[in-house]
């Protein structure tokens, strides 16, 4: 865990503890002996609690210990604040162990406490750390949501040096996701409070944050400004370490603005501080902007010791994405110089290096759509069992009702015949009773159906809204492979979008009409990639079905796969063809085919194992339906899917 992100935590946690003097070197021993001789609950809940904030980092597992032992004590007492305290304590342990799902289990209940005892400060820190738990996992949509929230949250309590760090937490999210543009938008909201504040220290932080997002974002300009306050103030607070940081940034954008005599002193400067202090993640910059300085100079050999060095320490510190950087850089200063052979080697070691943290991004933006789809399904499943509980309370209240009127009854017909009138009258007033009961379930029955769809269309929501992320990401991607790969993530997510969007716009909440849901995904798809049907022709023959909503997912994911594999690849140069989609219903099985008339598959595609991750998706849906697949050419390219027909309907 970084140092900061640790910082972040110990924070919030000082902010809510009660205050235990012991000196720092020996705190330990001192708690320690605090509990051997501590009878009141109160002071071995605190100590229990502090035992384990101080073993978060080193050893988590006895800070879980020590948090459950706090937990037992402090659930029998009646304070919030400590058992809120304990609850983020344990949450936090269990966030340095690696376990989210109990991290978030602890953090949430610890903000529920805080929300229910109307103690909105300390419910913003507790979902500030939600946020700060996805963060490190690159949740970046939910650690998003979260800092929001919080934010919210502080401004309604109106402390503004915890809304300034809100602010500063969204910025830091929004550069991860390389959203540059809302990133230095945040920060600079940050830096406001903090100026009101006059907190120097977060304002030279903000300066240097805002500095670097500019430089990311290309605004050379702006970056150089922003690096020349924060050099201004950390040479007025002597911070060594951010005045480094700041001439380095600094260097960075004169290089960039093609101002070279005034970035080779500061390179200089630099680099000689950094090697006495041991600043390695500071050579790392320096090394890279001062090998391009010299080589817009002219002095090859010179950047490429550059180059050389900073590539040393990024192999040394397993820093893959400066690793990446510096091969490339010489690879594009050996080409340069004439030797293209070194050239080669060194393109290809930053292309091996790029494709891992090219797939490894991938698989965190997977991980995060899977994240938020398995959110919405757990929020539908708790929408539906809250609804079968509330119906199974109102039949249980009935039967109640029915047996004492059955009871009355009976001891009513033992009676004399006058009590028969008043028996008379009772039963009836016990079938208005029923009447308006069963009036009740109905309506309830109507509002799982309304409230069914409504879940429908919240997941539909939030597919859209992950679809509209990927678009925004895409304006903001120069590589033409990169922005294939967000264009293909999105029509996946479109598929998934479409079918809850079939759900809550039909009758039919438990299954979706096949035929009508494959002709909107390949309309979708055409039009996606800009494919008009005059020059790919579309020929489908499906039968007349209802699936299972844990069918279609699967299948409507594959076919996506299938179908934009064969617009982008089958018809090169403009040729015209045809597509075929077929689906039939066979005995027992299902029949997915899907053929064009293209250039076919290649050959070592049919022989060898594919590891492109449309492949990967299709094989493990496959595998998820429990069927068995088929590719081959046949005057074109044919995948052929059979599977067990469970979950369907024919209408």
């Amino acid at each position: 865990m970084k140092s900061w992100l640790k910082k972040s935590y110990l924070s919030i946690a000082a902010i809510l503890s009660c205050s235990l003097s012991h000196g720092q070197g020996n705190e330990t021993d001192s708690l320690l002996v605090v509990l051997k001789d501590a009878k009141v609950d109160t002071i071995l809940i605190d100590t229990y609690t502090r035992l384990s904030v101080i073993y978060y980092e080193n050893d988590p597992e006895k800070s879980v210990h020590y948090g459950m032992m706090a937990l037992e004590k402090a659930e029998k007492q009646k304070d919030p604040v400590r058992l809120a305290r304990v609850c983020q304590s344990i949450g936090v342990a269990y966030d340095y162990k690696g376990n989210l799902d109990s991290c978030l289990f602890f953090l949430n209940r610890a903000a529920k406490i805080c929300r229910e005892s109307g103690l909105i400060d300390k419910e913003s820190h507790m979902v500030s750390d939600i946020a700060l738990a996805h963060y490190l996992r690159g949740n970046y949509e939910f650690a998003l949501r979260n800092h929001l929230e919080a934010l919210r949250l502080r401004k309604e309590f109106g402390d503004k040096r915890f809304i300034a760090i809100s602010y500063n937490n969204i910025g830091l999210v929004y550069r991860s996701r390389k959203d540059f543009e809302n990133a230095i938008r945040y920060y600079k909201l940050s830096l406001v409070l903090k100026q009101e504040n006059q907190d120097e220290k977060g304002i030279l932080n903000t300066f240097i944050n805002i500095g670097s997002a500019y430089q990311n974002n290309d605004q050379f300009d702006s970056a150089l400004v922003y690096a020349e306050k924060a050099n201004e103030l950390a040479k007025t607070l002597q911070l060594e370490n951010d005045i480094l940081a700041a001439e380095s940034n600094m260097a960075a954008a004169l290089v960039n603005l093609k101002r070279l005599e005034e970035a080779f002193p500061l390179l200089s400067a630099a680099e000689t501080k950094a090697i006495a202090t041991g600043e390695k993640k500071s050579l790392l910059t320096i090394y890279e902007t001062y090998g391009d300085a010299l080589r817009l100079k002219g002095r090859l050999h010179e950047a490429e010791n550059m180059y050389q060095k900073g590539l040393a320490i990024a192999s040394g510190n397993k820093r893959r994405e400066y690793m990446e950087v510096y091969y490339r850089k010489l690879a594009t200063l050996n080409h340069t110089a004439g030797n293209d052979r070194a050239a080669f080697d060194f393109a290809e070691k930053g292309r091996r290096i790029k494709d891992s943290l090219w797939n490894e991004e991938n698989s965190r933006q997977i991980n995060e759509m899977s994240a938020v789809y398995e959110t919405a399904e757990k929020e539908k499943q708790i929408e539906t069992l809250n609804i079968e509980n509330k119906l199974n309370q109102a039949e249980l209240q009935q039967r109640k009702r029915e047996r004492n009127y059955f009871i009355l009854s009976s001891f009513l017909l033992l009676g004399i015949a006058g009590v028969s009138y008043i028996g008379y009258s009772t039963n009836k007033k016990k079938k208005n009773v029923l009447n308006k009961q069963n009036a009740v379930i109905e309506q309830q029955l109507s509002e799982k159906e309304y409230l069914l769809k409504e879940i429908h269309h919240r997941v539909k929501n939030n597919l859209q809204v992950v679809s509209s992320l990927l678009s925004l990401q895409s304006r903001y991607i120069r590589d033409e492979l990169a922005l294939d790969a967000v264009k293909d993530s999105r029509n996946r997510v479109h598929a998934m979008a479409m079918i809850h969007q079939n759900l809550y716009q039909e009758d039919n909440l438990t299954g979706i009409y096949i035929r009508d849901y494959i002709t909107r995904l390949c309309q979708n798809l055409f039009q996606s990639y800009n494919i008009h049907e005059s020059r790919v022709r579309l020929s489908t023959a499906i039968d007349a079905l209802i699936m299972d909503v844990d069918l279609v997912i699967p299948l409507g994911l594959i076919l996506n796969e299938l179908i934009t594999n064969s617009l982008k690849y089958a018809f090169p140069y403009e040729r015209e063809g045809e597509l075929q989609i077929t689906l039939r219903q066979m005995n027992n099985q299902i029949k997915l085919t899907v053929k064009d008339n293209g250039i076919g598959f290649p050959e070592n595609t049919l022989t060898e194992k594919k590891d492109s991750l449309g492949s990967k998706l299709i094989q493990a849906f496959v595998q998820k339906l429990k069927g068995n697949m088929k590719a081959y050419n046949q005057d074109g390219a044919i995948v052929e899917i059979n599977f067990n027909h469970t979950g369907i309907q024919k209408t």
